[in-house]
């Protein structure tokens, strides 16, 4: 009896499978809700004068907690959602690859995507600063007018989840 080709294939593999699997059919669910000019024009809106009215408030330690994936490596993509949370801020902006992140907002058919080469670090009273990623224009306003250490108000975009946590998008932020 010949064994099943399924059992011949490394664990790590399988798992990748099944993870590009939960991803693609995430992604099309994904798309399917994000295609809307309106859903595409979002993620480059900055906050409106009544910014409570499309971002959602978070706690930003108990995000971080749910959105661990538990497989290293592993990503989980979905239709970009605007949050807002107060945080501390850790670090000020530096150099961050975002080709993943680029490359998911074009997954969701995000039209005109910000320009994003940097990240900052966020203390939420974790175990360590989450790194989030920053429109490079928000991160240039950012460096002139805060300092390490200062509590503000992020507003974000939560693109995909990772073992770190969520990885946001930060598009502006205030006292």
């Amino acid at each position: 009896m010949q064994a099943s080709p399924f059992l011949q294939v490394p664990a790590r593999a399988a798992a990748r499978l099944v993870v590009g699997v939960l991803l693609t059919s995430l992604a099309s669910a994904s798309l399917a809700v994000d295609a809307s000019p309106a859903g595409r024009a979002a993620l480059t809106a900055a906050p409106s004068s009544d910014p409570a009215a499309s971002y959602r408030d978070v706690d930003l330690k108990k995000l971080v907690a749910g959105s661990r994936t538990e497989v290293p490596g592993q990503r989980v993509i979905f239709a970009p959602s605007p949050i807002k949370f107060r945080a501390t801020l850790a670090a000020l902006p530096a150099p961050q690859k975002a080709d993943y992140l680029l490359a998911a907002l074009a997954m969701m058919k995000i039209s005109n995507p910000p320009k994003v080469s940097q990240r900052i670090g966020l203390d939420y009273g974790g175990d360590r600063a989450l790194a989030a990623y920053i429109d490079d224009a928000i991160a240039d306003r950012l460096a002139n007018e805060a300092k390490p250490g200062q509590v503000l108000t992020f507003y974000a975009f939560h693109v995909y989840n990772h073992s770190r946590g969520p990885a946001l998008l930060v598009t502006s932020f205030a006292d």
